[in-house]
């Protein structure tokens, strides 16, 4: 194994373990945002409707960029992954915006996935940022 794959493949975990953390936490956020809309402030003309279309067109959306973020990474293609997995954030960094439109009416553990959703994604957000960071020219050997 190489020096690079095998500094690689415990990144490639970590991204795994985050991204698998990520959808776990929106899955049960947004199904649980989407069955019951009705328990979270609207924020402006956005309402119970507005949630649900947004949930059923952005998860799915987000989520797949996530898996294909992965899958570049996995295949040495940093510049996609990191595209794809800047294209994932937004999905769980923009959760906490139901508090502008006052606190959601939701059980504790429902309101604790608002958090986590933000966590996971703002450790997808540095870890994307990470990979997209200049290299060092390397050294040719003479």
């Amino acid at each position: 194994m190489s020096v690079r794959g095998s500094v690689r493949a415990p990144r490639q975990r970590l991204l795994a373990v985050l991204i698998g953390l990520g959808i776990l936490s929106t899955a049960i956020h947004y199904t649980h945002n989407f069955v019951k809309a009705d328990s979270y402030p609207p924020i402006g003309s956005v309402g119970s409707l507005g949630y649900q279309i947004g949930i059923v067109v952005a998860w799915p959306l987000c989520t797949a960029l996530a898996l294909l973020g992965y899958r570049a990474y996995a295949q040495g293609r940093d510049r996609a992954a990191q595209f794809a997995l800047l294209g994932y954030v937004p999905l769980g960094l923009t959760t906490p915006l139901h508090f502008l439109g006052g606190t959601p009416d939701i059980p504790a553990f429902f309101m604790a996935t608002v958090f986590t959703d933000f966590l996971t994604a703002f450790a997808i957000l540095l870890f994307a940022l990470w990979i997209g960071r200049p290299q060092p020219a390397r050294a040719r050997p003479r």
